[in-house]
């Protein structure tokens, strides 16, 4: 608080004041930390709040969304949300196969390691919560985000499991397949699909009673994933366009106008700084728009999805192929993965009205618009998460 607390907050043309860079020690030969306090306090103090203020005023279960690919502060953001009592950890964009051990460290009082890719070796970042422990901690649940049958092979001791089509808003599973078809967006076939009968055998194998939800155009298909044996659905799209969300006002009512007229979702195998095929609403005014992400200044200024590499003196670094290409090229990166990349990190937090200044949204959203529809439809423009939820039931 006495640090970055702003009384009335920043202006809106006044730019974020980042002076925690993240910098790593190496502890070992296979493990490093992050050698900031002020940036795991940030990260452990800011987690906490939200999960806090989500669970303030109600007795539901509240959970808690993280991307594995933002590694760097994963482990301290994972420990704030528990100290606040999360009752659920869902983690995709990556495969988190530590997350298991790590819970049962953190409510054991012990430092929690997550394993990461540096090139071609594989390091440990590990967080220590000694220093914030107040005591003992509830064990969340924890449900792997994967694509489909062989996601529960891949975590067999997670405590269940959201499987996410290609139809699917945010990062999508790689396709099986290499190809791209005509527009450049993955080729995605019968193999990427869920077979049903394996997964059946796989929960079995894994020996725990692991339930699961499906996701990816399912706001209409209740009825349909309990008949396929899952607990339930996971809904995003018709949430996020709704008066309730955190998109900006003025943005969201652009994008409804142009869905209804036929705008599309677009999944985009470069966009992604994480190298996942990433889904885009191409809306006016957004970086969806080739001439508006050409005309950008590549820079990396908020850094979430930044790559840890090592040096040629065996420090470890980051560097972003989103970012400034003659940086990331000094960097020892190669330019072919540069090309097309997107600054999800302002693109997204733009879209909420939280980027840095001047910065164009990106929105993210599922490619069926049909829920979304039915609901302006009914509702108008500024439908309510109730409604959607009445939609599902409905739909049911």
């Amino acid at each position: 608080m006495d640090k970055f607390f702003i009384e009335g907050g920043k202006g809106p043309y006044e730019r974020y004041i980042l002076n925690q860079v993240p910098a790593f020690e190496k502890t070992s030969d296979t493990e490093f930390i992050l050698t900031s306090e002020d940036l795991e306090d940030s990260l452990v103090a800011g987690a906490f709040v939200e999960a806090y203020l989500a669970k303030k005023g109600h007795d539901n279960p509240v959970g808690a969304n993280f991307l594995n690919k933002i590694a760097l502060a994963q482990l301290p953001t994972l420990y704030g949300t528990m100290l606040a009592g999360i009752d659920a950890v869902f983690i995709g964009a990556g495969f988190p196969k530590d997350i298991p051990d790590i819970l049962d460290s953190f409510v054991s009082g012990n430092a929690g390691k997550m394993s990461v890719n540096v090139g071609d070796k594989r390091y440990s970042i590990v967080f220590d919560p000694k220093r914030f422990s107040k005591g003992t901690l509830s064990r969340p649940v924890f449900l792997g985000i994967v694509g489909n049958h062989l996601g529960a092979r891949g975590l067999p001791r997670a405590d269940g499991y959201i499987f996410e089509g290609p139809i699917a808003g945010g990062h999508n599973p790689p396709a099986r397949s290499k190809a791209l078809n005509s527009i450049g967006e993955p080729l995605y076939g019968l193999k990427d699909d869920i077979d049903f009968g394996l997964l059946a055998a796989q929960l079995k194998l894994n020996g725990t009673n692991q339930p699961y939800w499906l996701a990816g155009n399912y706001a209409t298909r209740l009825l349909e994933a309990l008949s396929f044996g899952a607990s339930g659905v996971q809904v995003g799209t018709p949430f996020a366009f709704c008066k309730d969300s955190m998109i900006n006002p003025e943005l969201k009512r652009r994008a409804l106008v142009e869905i209804i007229d036929g705008a599309k979702a677009y999944t985009s195998a470069r966009s992604s700084p994480t190298g996942f095929p990433f889904k885009e609403l191409v809306v006016t005014g957004t970086m969806a728009v080739k001439d508006i992400y050409e005309e950008r200044t590549r820079v990396c200024d908020l850094g979430y999805l930044v790559e840890i590499y090592e040096d040629a003196s065996g420090k470890l670094m980051t560097r972003c192929p989103a970012g400034p290409v003659n940086a990331y090229l000094q960097k020892g990166g190669c330019l072919e993965d540069t090309k097309g990349r997107k600054c999800l990190c302002n693109g997204l937090t733009s879209t909420i009205s939280l980027g840095m200044p001047g910065e164009k949204p990106l929105i993210t959203s599922g490619a069926d618009f049909t829920a979304v529809k039915d609901l302006v439809a009914k509702h108008g423009m500024e439908y309510s998460a109730e409604n959607v939820i009445d939609y599902i039931l409905e739909k049911s």
